[in-house]
Formats: C-alpha cells, structure tokens, sequence
C-alpha cells in the first residue's frame, strides 16, 4: 500500500515539473518565425505579373501563369503534407519551404522569357505549398483543444499584417529599382524565416493533457486527402462544392487579366500592388469581426460572401468603360470588396463543412472542397488567356461576371431551405444581421 503510494507522490512530483517547464515555453513564439516569409511573399504576390507585362507576357501568358501558380500550390500542399507525415518531420520541410521558395524567387532576375518565367514561378510557388499545411500539425501538437481556435487566429493575424507589409514594401521598392531586382530584396528577407526557424520551432509536442486532439477544419490537410464520391456527398454539399467551383472560375477569368487592363489604361505595376493592398487590408481587418458574427451553419455568411464577390466583380467590369482616377477609384473599391467577399466565405465555409458533415468524413471532405475550389481556379486562369485573345477583355470579363452570378442559384437555394431572408444586407446590421458597411 505504501509503495503504491510513494508512485503515486513520486508521479505528482513529475508531472508538477513537467508542468513548470511547460509553463516556461512561449507557446506560439515560433508565429513569428512567419513575419520575414509573409513579407516576402506578399510583396511577390503581385510582383511576378509586373515582371511577365515587363517582359512582353500577352494575355495568354498572364493566363498560363496563374495557372500554374494555382497547379503547384495544389499539388505541393498534397505532396509536402504527404512527405512530412511519412517521416514524422515538420521542421526540416518547413524550412526546406522557406529557403527553396527564397532561392527559386531570386532566381526570377536570371529569367529571359515569360516561358522561363511561367518555371520558375510554378517552381517557387511548390516549395512555397510547404509552408501551408505543416504549420496545421505545429499548432495540434503545441496547443490544445480549447487554445487552437484561438492559436490559429492569432497566427493568421500575425501573417496577414505581414503581408499587407510586404506589399507596401514591394509597392516602395517598384518606385526606385528594377522589378527583377526586388525579387533579390524580397528572396533575402524570405531567408530570414529559416534561419529564426531553426531556433524557435520545435519537432515534439509541449503540451501535457491526456489526449491529442486533431486541428479545426479550417485548414486542408493533405493527409487527409482521399476525394470522397460525388454519391457520398449529401445534397447541400454537393451544390456547395459546384457554387465554389463556379465562383472561382468566374473570379479567375477576371481577376487574371485584370493586370493587362491596367496596362492598357495607362497603369504601370504601382496599381497592382495599391489594389493588393486594398483587398489584404481588409481582409485582415474583417476575419475576427466575420466569425463573430457567424449565423447558424455559416450559410447567410458564405451567401452574403457570394454577393459581395459578384458585386465586386461588376464595380471592375465597370471600370473598362473609365480612365484616369475614375478608373483608379473604381478599382481600388472593388479590391475591397474582395478582400471582404474572401474573409466571410473562408471563414463561414469551414463552419459548413463542420455542420454538414460528420467527424469520420470532415477532413476528406475539407480537402475536397480544397480540391474543387483551386481546380475551378486554375481553369479560369487558363481560361482567361485563351477568352482574352479572342474575343477580348470586355468579353473575358462579361463571361467571368456571368459563371460568378450562376454560383449564386445553389448556395440560393440552400438559404432558402434554412429560412433565412435572401437579402443583400450590406447596410443593415441590427440584431446582428448584414455586414454593416
């Protein structure tokens, strides 16, 4: 009896240091690890299609970049994920990501032609992919259950406003060097996530309660990965998956080749990187306010995203007919109401998903969803190219506005099943109703 007691005390005493440790470790010290490479590649964001316009890229190129852009950051993110789950390695590949995809992007001041460009862009956006699904599985190891939710905002804000202050970097860097040499600036600073890495990000778990928990449907898990059957899904996550797939083809036939329109207004890559930071800055202000105000499954919310995204597209489609600050005052408010579309159906579409589907099916179907939203944007980038050369910009456009506005009939539909009143809502905001702009 006594010495079952004495391992019980001797267990107490363990435990109680352990905890002491514990208690010792900044947990999330190592978000900042993230500060150098969001602020390398928010300024990259809108500096590799300045560098394909400089270099005589047509519409058609423009279309092949981002479309290779959205094909390697969809199979990187499955492949990295894949890879560091296999050896049970986060850090090595975290930071294989960060110091390839700095290299590769100072690489872009040896390129020659927009199809060498069209390489390395596809190259450095893989290695890049790495660093969104690891970060997942650091944050499910270091904090647990009731701290991820807030783990994982915390880390997303810190992210956000470096981009935001990447793009004002990039934007000051345009105004006195060549483009092709703030990529060396923007690559060196990448670096610098490496090496502050090394020291900061831990490989084992720190946490000490008894059970593990897996992180929020929020983020797409690439091990997770296994495409479940169109027949498998219910209804209302069948017309989810097809609105997605409709909106970001729509929003890609526009957005791709909205550059070249610039261009031809008399826009240098200044604008690019103003209008980037008119949709990031709000959209950094808006995701904690958006999941506060969440209805429900999230659906008004994502319904209401869907709005705002059509209505920003034809305040752009709009500007074709203007020039000068006309057409600069336009741009820049349908930029924001980008960056506020994106913040509400980021974030109510993981509260979809959570409610329609079930714990076992949740993470296939996140990564699904993943699936089908980036494929719709890859063929509205290649897309574009093809629309734009044919039959024009205006045309591009026109056809972009109409794929967007046909998302709305299913997600309509299932708002309509909820009960929920099929209103704009952008100015009223009583009892916690629309979006209060």
């Amino acid at each position: 009896m006594s010495s079952v007691k004495s391992r019980k005390n001797r267990n107490i005493v363990v435990l109680k240091s352990r905890e002491k440790a514990a208690r010792k470790v900044r947990h999330g010290q190592w978000f900042y690890s993230f500060i150098p490479f969001k602020i390398f590649t928010g300024g990259m964001s809108q500096l590799i299609p300045i560098i394909a316009i400089q270099e005589g890229g047509t519409s058609v190129d423009l279309g092949y970049l981002g479309g290779a852009g959205s094909l390697a950051s969809m199979l990187g993110g499955v492949f990295w994920g894949r890879l560091s789950d296999k050896f049970g390695r986060r850090k090595v590949f975290l930071i294989l990501g960060f110091i390839g995809s700095s290299l590769l992007a100072m690489g872009l001041i040896l390129s020659t032609s927009v199809k060498s460009l069209i390489v390395l862009t596809f190259l450095y956006t893989f290695f890049v992919a790495a660093t969104i699904p690891i970060p997942v599985s650091l944050i499910s190891r270091e904090f647990n259950k009731p701290k991820i939710g807030e783990a994982t905002g915390r880390f997303n804000k810190i992210g956000g406003w470096a981009w935001v202050g990447g793009l004002l970097l990039g934007l000051a860097l345009l105004m006195i060097i060549p483009a092709k040499g703030i990529s060396l600036i923007l690559g060196s600073i990448g670096i610098l996530s490496a090496v502050i890495a090394v020291k900061n990000i831990r490989e084992t778990p720190i946490h000490l309660h008894l059970k593990r928990v897996s992180p929020p449907t929020f983020f797409f898990l690439p091990r997770r990965v296994s495409l479940p059957k169109i027949s498998t899904l219910n209804g209302e996550l069948r017309m989810l998956f097809m609105s997605s797939m409709l909106l970001w083809a729509g929003s890609m036939l526009l957005l791709t080749q909205f550059p070249m329109l610039a261009k031809e207004k008399g826009f240098n890559g200044r604008l690019l990187y103003i209008l980037g930071l008119a949709s990031s800055t709000i959209s950094a202000m808006t995701y904690l306010k958006v999941g506060r105000s969440l209805r429900g499954n999230g659906m008004h919310n994502f319904f209401l995203g869907q709005e705002v995204r059509v209505i920003a597209l034809l305040v752009l489609g709009a500007s074709i007919v203007l020039t000068g600050y006309a057409f600069l005052g336009v741009s820049i408010l349908g930029y924001m109401l980008l960056g506020y579309s994106w913040s509400l159906m980021s974030v109510s579409s993981t509260a979809i998903i959570a409610h329609k589907s079930s714990k076992k099916t949740r993470g296939r179907i996140a990564g699904a969803y993943n699936f089908v939203s980036s494929g719709g944007a890859i063929a509205g980038n290649f897309a574009s190219g093809y629309l734009a050369s044919t039959i024009g910009i205006p045309g591009d456009f026109a056809a972009g506005v109409v794929l967007a506005g046909l998302s709305l009939i299913p997600t309509m539909k299932m708002v309509k099943a909820e009960g929920h009143p099929l209103n704009f809502g952008l100015l009223l905001r009583s009892r916690g109703r629309g979006l209060g702009l």
